[in-house]
């Protein structure tokens, strides 16, 4: 065909797939390299993650561990501070005189607001020690003397200790709301104080009162807030006794917020670090995150109930060593927790760092990691890329062109070399490929439209062929004609003789009927052993008719098949065109049916359609569409013809009979829709309604006349093959309640002679339920009498082609008597039907047949009539 041809149908933007071949490596690679590289910077990650918390929790541990030592110490100075302070007082408080007033006296003046205080002019509150009266406070000289001891005193210890890290005041308070204040940092205080300012109740008068602190030692308050500095403060509070007797407080302060500096300076801190502090009686001193709000409200203050982790970790007790107490979450995000006790006072700490802060830095060194792997493994993609798109993608690009090329019937010339071995053998398998798809493709078009066993066009050929046949009779003004053929009992050779033998022998009548016909006939296999020809452009209908008796000679010719010398015969049905039909569908239903009448006239015939071939075809059709409803719509009825006995004339049985009653065609003969009901197969439902209907109509006689000894039942050949046919009549007598020795079914010969073995084991069946067999129709048919004997029947019925001449036809009579006596040496009840006349009653009786039924004797009756010749009889009116 040439050199390879681009088609702009084919470029490569509408072929993605070999587009993105190279692309697909390079994300191949990618991935690959994220499949390994990022597992392993995830255990990487976890993996350090635990060793840097193991490591950061050790350090900080440590730190809080010396920081609290630390703190525990300075603290314990307060204990040690106040100690000595109470001593130094009881000491000095032996020697007081005339001097301790006039310093308090030189000191002290009533300020504006009628309180005592220090005298502004003097005071320097770097040196001195400050003191607040209430007014009306009971200045006695006692009480002057111990004041003005008290100057000299928290002056000298205040000066001592004011190099001390952690010193921030000393105070005493009495009883009687005064209070002596030596402070570095709020040196004013005694002028910030109020004529109303009055600490007894509170926890720094309280603590130190002997109820509470029985044991008179040192104690901490719990968070409070101080009114005149303006600050939170928590306090050292020692009661001072003198004499035995308790004359007020002392105490140290130490302010929150310095505090907090100092836990916040421990190692080095994280962001957004949580300090939790609380005393010895579970107060909260630092609260973390709500520490505003414990500044707040200190007395109503409470950890959020929803922090349940929170609340369970500090349930825990804590030991005197900083200890790591796991991870613990806190307002949605996650802290290592690390806890101890504060000796001596009895505080908890708990030290909370944000997990998240302390993985900061890891956490970036596996995000650069992960991008330098990324960014390595695109890098490597990129040349992947390039170099694939070179050796495979271009190559596969041309090859999936030249497929292409193939699909719109275009062959371009082999390509020898393709750049690579695999691509080379790759385009020598595609070009082999489409050798034999293009075979397959001319295979499977001819299977499609060709029987495969003959080799002649199937159905759907034969439509094509016919509609062009049809179009060039309407273009040329011409005639054509439809064929049906059927081979005549080839049903018997094909069961008889296998099915093997039977397609040769399909194979060989198809190859004769092809032979008989021009080249411009269609022989087509429309199906099993049906043949349709269709004959274009004759001229006479004398010509059709040659043709169907050549191919009916040819057909009958012998045939020579696996050592078997076999003969045929077929029935041929011809519609002509466009006087039968110039619709193709309608003129193979009209040669079909023609068919089916050169059938009954005897086989190995051919018969045209007619108008009467299409009224009957019509007719069936409309009985077929009727016959479909007239179940439902109960247009069926039962008749009933009664049994007589010969001797004595008196009736014993019934047999039912259908009759359909339709609305418009009105009483449609059983011998016109039996056989269509057959067919169609509503036979099954019409048979099954005949049984229950009959067996109630059974059941309701059997009450009013007992003497009625049966109900003979007609059954179908379809019935009669059912699996479950005996489970079926069960039900009914089950359902209906009836004796089933009062029914009995009656089968023709053909219906046992097909499979006899399953007939036999299906009539014993029958017979054990308990209802009655008879054959019907008997002598009719070619059952064997070898079969005969084996049948667990129970009568015969003499059809009524041997009754009908039986007065003057000799061979009529040697026929029925051998069957009356046959029957009584199988000890089997025999029954003549059809008895017309008074005559053949006689010479039945003669022949020794007890049993018949017949016009003489009554006709078919509705079961109201039949009901009143029954109760005539039961009347003694015969």
């Amino acid at each position: 065909m040439g050199m390879l041809v681009y088609d702009e149908r084919f470029t490569p933007n509408r072929v993605p797939l070999v587009m993105n071949v190279s692309r697909k490596m390079s994300w191949i690679v990618v991935l690959s390299s994220l499949a390994v590289l990022l597992p392993a910077l995830i255990i990487f990650y976890y993996a350090a993650k635990k060793e840097l918390l193991a490591t950061e929790l050790a350090e900080h541990r440590d730190y809080i561990q010396v920081a609290a030592d630390g703190f525990a110490s300075d603290l314990s100075m307060f204990a040690t501070n106040l100690e000595k302070l109470d001593l130094l007082i009881n000491r000095q408080l032996v020697e007081t005189g005339n001097r301790d007033i006039a310093r308090f006296d030189k000191r002290m003046v009533i300020s504006a607001d009628g309180a005592w205080r220090n005298n502004k002019e003097t005071y320097d509150g770097s040196i001195d020690a400050g003191l607040f009266l209430p007014p009306n406070y009971p200045l006695t000289d006692e009480a002057k003397r111990f004041y003005g001891r008290l100057f000299d005193i928290f002056e000298s210890f205040g000066v001592a200790t004011h190099s001390e890290k952690t010193f921030s005041n000393i105070w005493f308070l009495g009883h009687g709301r005064s209070e002596l204040i030596f402070d570095q940092y709020y040196q004013n205080f005694i002028y910030l104080m109020s004529p109303e300012t009055d600490y007894t109740e509170t926890e720094w008068m309280t603590l130190a009162s002997p109820e509470l602190n029985p044991e008179r030692n040192i104690r901490w308050t719990s968070p409070m807030f101080d009114p005149v500095p303006g600050s939170w403060i928590v306090s050292a509070i020692h009661p001072l006794d003198v004499d035995g007797e308790w004359v007020g407080t002392l105490g140290q302060d130490v302010q929150l917020n310095r505090l907090f500096r100092l836990i916040q300076g421990i190692g080095d801190p994280f962001a957004e670090e949580q300090h939790i502090l609380r005393d010895s009686q579970g107060g909260f001193i630092l609260a973390g995150p709500w520490q505003q709000e414990l500044e707040g409200m200190a007395e109503q203050f409470s950890i959020d109930p929803k922090e349940t982790a929170l609340l369970a970790l500090l349930s825990r007790p804590m030991t005197d060593s900083a200890s790591l107490m796991g991870e613990v979450t806190l307002q949605g995000k996650s802290y290592q927790a690390i806890g101890l006790s504060l000796q001596p006072m009895g505080w908890e700490y708990l030290h909370l760092i944000p997990t998240d802060e302390m993985l900061k830095n890891l956490q970036k060194v596996v995000y650069v990691a992960a991008l330098f792997f990324l960014l390595t493994a695109l890098a490597i993609s990129i040349v992947i890329n390039s170099a694939v798109r070179k050796v495979i993608s271009k190559p596969i690009e041309q090859l999936v062109l030249r497929t292409r090329l193939f699909a719109i019937g275009q062959k371009p010339e082999p390509i020898a070399n393709w750049g690579s071995y695999e691509i080379t053998e790759l385009a020598l398998a595609v070009d082999m490929m489409n050798d034999d798809l293009e075979r397959e493709t001319n295979r499977l078009a001819f299977m499609a439209t060709h029987d495969d066993l003959t080799g002649l066009p199937n159905r759907s050929l034969l439509n094509d062929r016919l509609e062009q046949v049809i179009q060039d009779t309407r273009r040329y003004q011409t005639k054509a004609a439809v064929l049906f053929l059927d081979l005549d009992q080839f049903k018997i050779i094909n069961d008889s003789l296998g099915h093997s033998t039977g397609d040769k022998l399909l194979q060989m009548v198809a190859d004769r009927i092809s032979f008989q016909l021009r080249e411009d006939d269609v022989v087509s296999r429309f199906g099993g052993d049906e043949f349709v020809v269709v004959i274009s452009d004759f001229e006479h209908m004398l010509d059709l008719s040659n043709i169907a008796e050549k191919l009916l000679f040819i057909i009958k010719q012998p045939y020579m098949i696996d050592g078997y010398d076999l003969s045929i015969t077929s029935s041929i049905g011809i519609s002509v065109c466009p006087e039968d039909s110039d619709v193709a569908e309608i003129l193979i239903q009209n040669a079909d049916s023609a068919m089916y009448e050169s059938k009954k006239l005897g086989r190995n015939a051919f018969q045209f359609h007619t108008k009467d071939i299409r009224d009957q075809v019509l007719r069936k059709l409309q009985l077929e569409e009727a016959l479909r409803k007239a179940l439902d719509e109960q247009q069926f009825v039962l008749y009933y013809q009664p049994k007589v006995n010969l001797n004595t004339g008196e009736i014993y049985g019934m047999e039912a009979l259908i009759r359909w009653q339709h609305p418009e065609m009105g009483i449609v003969s059983p011998l016109e829709f039996i056989p269509l009901a057959e067919e169609t197969g509503l036979i099954m439902d019409i048979g099954a309604w005949v049984i229950e209907e009959a067996c109630w109509q059974m059941k309701q006689w059997s009450g009013r006349f007992p003497w009625l000894r049966s109900m003979a039942i007609n059954l179908s050949v379809k019935q009669f093959q059912q699996k479950d046919f005996c489970r079926q009549i069960e039900g009914v007598i089950r359902e209906q309640n009836i004796a089933s020795c009062k029914i009995d079914f009656e089968i023709t010969e053909s219906m046992i002679m097909g499979d006899v073995e399953a007939a036999i084991r299906m009539l014993a069946q029958l017979r054990a339920l308990g209802v009655s067999i008879s054959i019907d129709d008997f002598g009719t048919g070619y059952s064997s009498l070898s079969y005969l004997k084996h049948l667990p029947t129970d009568a015969l019925k003499i059809d009524r082609a041997f009754i009908n001449d039986l007065v003057n036809d000799k061979n009529d009579q040697a026929i029925t008597k051998s069957i009356i006596a046959l029957a009584n040496n199988l000890n089997l009840n025999v029954i003549a039907e059809g008895i017309e006349d008074a005559e053949q009653a006689a010479m039945l009786t003669a022949m020794g047949c007890r049993y018949a039924q017949g016009y003489y004797f009554s006709r078919p009756l509705p079961a109201a009539e039949m009901a009143l010749l029954l109760e005539k009889q039961d009347n003694g009116v015969v």
